[in-house]
């Protein structure tokens, strides 16, 4: 099977992501699971239209890079080794439970994933997280302020957490992040990821910062891509059910009946 192509938009030569890169394509661990391909500055425009052509089966962004003209309708995901925040500028509605419901389960092989909602300030909606788990069948759960979600590690149960405000979230991601966290740009056909830095800018540009800031985004795209094959593929021929429902047998029997009694009715007149 032919490795798969990753791209990987570096910036500006002098930007944070040029000592790291060097880092990567020197370790041969990284040519033996997929093949790299770089693009410089300037060169966004020319990387993302590949992505979409097909050329290339997955985009890293660099930590200089600015893609919101691109990526206008995703939905940014910060991947922490511990579990998954997706911040919301508004209050979290059941539309972004079900949403990062879908990306857990296709993107990450979640299976019936936990889901936590965090908001500071009290919701014009606070009954939202049992509504959801009555209704859409989601395990839903909240809303928890920032002292609860980090309070005994109460974090970890959750596989998803949804949280109000960008800077809640860098709290939340600072305080779990057992490794590199990593950008994911959800909501498209593509694979889109990107190194997330809450506050490690410095080390990067010195040239201190460990290379797994790049890797994970590398291996984070590769997972989500290997992801999405067996979990569509496993929906391609569904088998039928393997039981009979007698109810529905019956009610077709006796509308089959009362059909059949009123042909003979009308065949009689």
């Amino acid at each position: 099977m032919e490795k798969l192509k990753i791209a990987i938009i570096q910036g500006n030569y002098d930007a944070t992501t040029q000592e790291l890169a060097d880092k990567l394509f020197e370790d041969p661990a990284m040519h033996e699971i997929c093949t790299p391909i770089v693009y410089g500055a300037g060169q966004e425009e020319t990387a993302f239209n590949d992505l979409n052509d097909g050329k290339v089966a997955a985009l890293v962004l660099g930590q200089t890079n600015e893609p919101a003209k691109y990526l206008a309708n995703a939905t940014e995901i910060i991947v922490t080794g511990r579990t998954h925040v997706m911040p919301t500028a508004e209050e979290p509605t059941a539309e972004d439970v079900i949403k990062l419901r879908n990306v857990l389960e296709r993107d990450f092989d979640l299976r019936s994933p936990r889901i936590a909602i965090v908001q500071e300030t009290g919701m014009q909606n606070p009954d939202l997280a049992n509504q959801v788990t009555i209704e859409q069948g989601i395990n839903t759960y909240g809303p928890y302020t920032l002292e609860q979600i980090l309070a005994e590690d109460t974090i970890i149960h959750f596989d998803g957490i949804i949280v109000r405000g960008k800077e809640l979230a860098q709290h939340i991601i600072v305080e779990v992040a057992q490794e590199a966290p990593v950008c994911y740009y959800a909501g498209g056909n593509t694979v889109i990821t990107a190194i997330c830095l809450p506050g490690q800018t410095k080390e990067i540009e010195e040239g201190i910062a460990d290379v797994s800031w790049l890797t994970h985004p590398f291996y984070t795209a590769i997972d989500v891509i290997r992801n999405r094959v067996f979990y569509d593929e496993a929906r391609k021929n569904i088998l039928p059910k393997l039981f009979r429902d007698k109810r529905d047998e019956r009610k077709r029997d006796e509308a089959a009946q009362a059909n059949k009694k009123t042909d003979n009715t009308e065949t009689a007149s």
